[in-house]
C-alpha cells in the first residue's frame, strides 16, 4: 500500500560545509573516509572531507574498507585511520572510544546490509551522539534528466538509491530518531574534480527544484521518533 504525502520544505546546503560545521570541536568518527581513488586529487584541491574534518574536529578517527585508500590517508598524515567494515566494526582502536559525531557520508548506498549497519553503529553512540548520514538523492535533477534521454547514470559500486522519506523511515525502523533533514548540493567538492560541470545550470536547478538536489542529509540520534520528512 502506498502512502502519498506532500514533502516538507527543507533547506539546501553544501554537503562538506554542513558536515564540517557540525563537527567543530567534536570527537568524530568518519566512516567511508578515504574517497578513494580520488583521495589525493581532492586533498590537493581542498575538497577532501576527511582533511577538512581533521582541521575542525577535536579528534578524528577514520574508517574505510579500502586498504589502498587508508594507506594513502596515512601517507598524507592521517595516522588514526583504519581498515574495517562499517557494517560490523571490529577494530579495537575504533570501537573502544566514544564519539560526539559519527559521519557516514555517501556510504549507505554502497552497503549490502544498510539495516545491519544502522543498528550496529548505535553501539558506538551515546544518547547525545549525532549520526550525520548523507546519500545521493534518488530524485536528483541530473539523474532524472539523463534518464529521460535514455541513459541511466549510476555509480558502479552503488546498491541502492534513497528518496528522502524512504531513507528517514529506514533510520526510524532501525531505532534512530531523525532530528534534522536537508538536501545538499555537491558544490565545490565535485567542481574541483569536474570543472566542466555546468555551474549555472546547477544553480538554476537548485533554486527551482530544491528537492531534486544532488543528495540528502539526515541527522539522527538513538531512540525512535517521528522525524521523517512528510
Amino acid at each position: 500500500m502506498t502512502d502519498a504525502k506532500k514533502l516538507m520544505k527543507a533547506k539546501v546546503v553544501d554537503r562538506c560545509d554542513y558536515i564540517v560545521n557540525r563537527c567543530r570541536s567534536k570527537r568524530v568518527l568518519h566512516l567511508g573516509c578515504t574517497d578513494w581513488p580520488y583521495t589525493e586529487a581532492k586533498r590537493a584541491n581542498g575538497a577532501l572531507l576527511h582533511a577538512r574534518l581533521g582541521h575542525a574536529a577535536s579528534s578524528l578517527v577514520g574508517v574505510d574498507l579500502d586498504a589502498e585508500g587508508i594507506a594513502c590517508l596515512r601517507r598524507l598524515g592521517f595516522q588514526d585511520a583504519y581498515v574495517d567494515n562499517a557494517e560490523c566494526l571490529t577494530e579495537p582502536a575504533v570501537c573502544n572510544r566514544t564519539y560526539d559525531v559519527v559521519v557516514a557520508g555517501e556510504i549507505i548506498e554502497h552497503l549490502e546490509n544498510p539495516g545491519r549497519f544502522l543498528r550496529g553503529i548505535q553501539s558506538l553512540m551515546a544518547p547525545q551522539t549525532e549520526l550525520i548520514l548523507s546519500s545521493v538523492n534518488a530524485y536528483c535533477f541530473f539523474r532524472f534528466f539523463y534518464y529521460l534521454l535514455g541513459r541511466e547514470e549510476i555509480h558502479a559500486d552503488h546498491n541502492y538509491y534513497f528518496s528522502p522519506r524512504v531513507l528517514c523511515r529506514l533510520l526510524e525502523r532501525c531505532g534512530l530518531e531523525v532530528t534534522e533533514f536537508c538536501f545538499y548540493r555537491i558544490g565545490k567538492e565535485i567542481r574541483a574534480l569536474n570543472p566542466k560541470r555546468i555551474v549555472w545550470l546547477d544553480d538554476v536547478a537548485m533554486r527551482l527544484f530544491p528537492r531534486a538536489s544532488d543528495g540528502v542529509i539526515c541527522v539522527a540520534r538513538r531512540g525512535a521518533g517521528d522525524g521523517r520528512p512528510s
